[in-house]
């Protein structure tokens, strides 16, 4: 059970960090996120799998069109990126092996990933 003083102390945090902001300056020099389809901003448009957000409603409130993102609109992780002064984190997939990558984050987060080998694994096809 997360005790009243955790809470507390992560809101002062917070509020720090909130404060300490210039305005001209990102909070963060990159973001970098890992995770599943909350997370995915396209990376599964890359992959040979069925599980894919490239098709309406998906990315109807974002820019107006299909971006990969398992929501209508933004993730989490965009959220965050807009809050830290960042664009936002894109696809690292979308990169081919020569180009250079951004310096300001990148986003590994896959549809139906987890932890476990078999996760996800009679969703690709071969």
């Amino acid at each position: 059970m997360i005790s009243k003083y955790c809470i507390t102390s992560s809101f002062i945090f917070l509020l720090f960090i909130i404060s300490s902001t210039n305005g001209t300056s990102p909070l963060a020099p990159a973001l970098y996120v890992l995770g599943d389809s909350l997370l995915d901003s396209g990376n599964n448009n890359y992959l040979q799998t069925i599980i894919k957000a490239n098709y309406s409603p998906y990315g109807e409130d974002f820019v107006n069109k299909c971006t990969g993102r398992f929501s209508n609109g933004k993730t989490v992780a965009d959220f965050i990126a807009e809050f830290l002064g960042l664009p936002y984190a894109p696809p690292f997939l979308s990169f081919k092996p020569r180009d250079k990558l951004p310096l300001t984050g990148l986003n590994y987060a896959s549809g139906a990933c987890g932890i476990l080998r078999d996760t996800g694994h009679h969703l690709v096809s071969n």
